[in-house]
């Protein structure tokens, strides 16, 4: 299958009702790209999906519509790698939000000059995640950095925060509140936003940041990450883990086993 145009759509499958763009990451970025060099430019805003969306989808009708809305759902969830697979698309490697963003931030290395501004998280991930950064990518251009309070802010709390990011005038904004608040944040402010595309980051802040351990690829590409996170998070994460993710991975085999939209 040929990689998409900037210009074209991207192939996409569902997964229990869920889009989800069959990409690797030098396409994702070159659809990326194209997405700027539109005359006029205009929002968009990517999720970095894997199970957990696919379940919070299942869960609520309005996180769905914000799973629907999206510009581009990357496939970063080894199950949905595997039902890509399934339908017939190359998918040798995850393509989630982390990959996208290292191989943007190594265009900055090559001269490309794009804008990056970073939303969400603590002060404290901010503080180390800007100094990694510059260690790493020493001519990335951050365009400025936030971390709002963990409580739903004000109105004028709200406006102040767009207004300080539109100031930057950033090509992409990363935010990390976690799924689903950080996509249904991008979905609901995609008429303040402007001009720029927005992704979901979720712990990808901690992880470039040095501030979670990551799995080794290995483990990665087995399907095994979650169990690393859940040693790490047990008391917050084992709903999700033990009994959330069971409940949609049986879903998903039956939809398999039946055809898509036939898995009830």
């Amino acid at each position: 299958m040929s990689p998409p145009s900037v210009t074209g759509p991207a192939p996409e499958f569902r997964v229990l009702g869920v889009k989800v763009h069959a990409l690797q990451t030098g396409e994702a970025v070159r659809v990326l790209l194209g997405w700027l060099e539109e005359q006029p430019r205009r929002y968009r805003y990517v999720s970095s999906t894997n199970l957990h969306n696919i379940a919070r989808a299942g869960e609520s009708a309005a996180y769905r519509e914000v799973m629907e809305v999206c510009d581009l759902s990357l496939p970063d969830g080894v199950p949905l790698l595997w039902v890509g697979r399934r339908r017939g698309f190359r998918l040798p490697e995850r393509c989630g939000i982390e990959e996208v963003m290292v191989a943007l931030f190594d265009l900055s290395q090559s001269g490309r000059d794009l804008r990056h501004y970073f939303y969400g998280n603590t002060p404290e991930v901010l503080d180390q995640l800007r100094a990694e950064l510059s260690r790493r990518w020493p001519k990335l251009s951050i365009a400025g950095m936030h971390s709002p309070p963990f409580r739903r802010l004000s109105p004028e709390e709200d406006r102040a925060d767009v207004e300080a990011i539109l100031a930057t005038r950033p090509d992409f904004l990363w935010v990390s509140l976690g799924c689903p608040r950080q996509e249904t944040w991008l979905f609901e402010h995609r008429h303040q936003l402007g001009p720029l595309i927005g992704g979901g980051a979720g712990a990808v802040f901690d992880f470039l940041a040095g501030q979670k351990p990551k799995a080794p690829r290995i483990v990665q590409n087995a399907g095994l990450e979650w169990m690393l996170r859940l040693a790490s998070e047990p008391k917050r994460l084992w709903r999700r883990y033990l009994v959330l993710y069971p409940r949609y991975l049986m879903r998903m085999v039956r939809e398999e086993l039946l055809g898509p939209g036939k898995e009830a």
